[in-house]
């Protein structure tokens, strides 16, 4: 798979103005199968956040360092919330650097499963009205 982002940057006024691809599924709860570009600032962003924590490094070509293997992070033992909030933060940092003139907020969270003898992860990315509820088990 191959991601291609767009985007100019007008150095005169600080913005980002944005024409990305639309990447939406079906399936996915915002899906609209009429549309093709993506010209949303926010929503350019939480489909760049999508990217990031659905994708594992090394699976991007160009790319290494992109995704957040939130699969083998949920079963490392000695790892607490913190650190894959602060592993989240620094992909947004490095991949998503509009984000900056824009507030949001990023938690990560641990909960045991007993009936299914395991423990899962919830993760809340709030931006500009937007929620993104990701749980990985």
């Amino acid at each position: 798979m191959y991601i291609l982002f767009f985007y100019i940057y007008d150095m005169a006024n600080l913005n980002y103005n944005f024409i990305d691809f639309y990447i939406g599924y079906p399936g996915h709860p915002n899906f609209n199968d009429a549309e093709l570009i993506e010209d949303d600032v926010v929503k350019v962003i939480v489909q760049k956040y999508e990217v990031i924590i659905f994708t594992n490094k090394g699976e991007v070509l160009g790319e290494p360092n992109l995704g957040a293997n939130l699969l083998e992070l949920l079963h490392e033992t000695s790892l607490s919330a913190d650190s894959i909030k602060g592993e989240l933060m620094a992909q947004i940092a490095d991949y998503i650097p509009e984000i900056d003139q824009i507030g949001y907020e990023l938690t990560v969270e641990f909960f045991n499963d007993p009936n299914n003898y395991q423990e899962y992860m919830v993760i809340m990315f709030t931006i500009s009205g937007y929620d993104v509820y990701t749980t990985i088990t």
